[in-house]
């Protein structure tokens, strides 16, 4: 519709709320500015930890290193020998040692998955209508619906 055909300005009613970033979005953000070593960005990664359950899946009740060195340090003895119990790890050791066991089985144990993943958006392939491999594909794929 042009300007001279519109019958009315929009109006607005002030109530409409600004939409609201979710935690990974507002987690992709810090990491893109490089504020990974913040007491915000670590907030952040516990609260979508609490999301996704990692405390009750990991016995060590998290997959980020410096947020478990963090607990370690908080930790008396007895906590570290129900947590080196639940890794399944001998919980008799001195306080020192069962510090570096622990530390040593959450390395291994989040090896493969040390920081909680967040996959980046992929670019979906474009498909050029003129290009006859691509035209047989897009007839394909509108054949099945999609």
């Amino acid at each position: 519709m042009s300007e001279e055909n519109k019958p009315y300005d929009e109006v607005t009613t002030g109530q409409e709320k600004p939409v609201k970033k979710g935690i990974v979005e507002e987690i992709q953000e810090m990491k893109e500015r490089g504020e990974i070593n913040t007491a915000a960005y670590k907030e952040k990664i516990k609260q979508l930890e609490v999301i996704l359950g990692v405390k009750e899946l990991s016995p060590f009740g998290t997959n980020e290193l410096e947020i478990f060195e963090d607990n370690l340090k908080s930790m008396n003895l007895t906590d570290m020998m129900r947590m080196a119990q639940k890794a399944g790890l001998n919980p008799h050791q001195d306080r020192p040692r069962l510090k570096a066991s622990l530390l040593k089985e959450f390395k291994a144990y989040t090896r493969n998955n040390r920081r909680n993943v967040i996959p980046n958006p992929m670019k979906q392939q474009e498909l050029d209508p003129n290009n006859p491999v691509h035209a047989r594909t897009i007839k394909m794929l509108q054949d099945l619906g999609i």
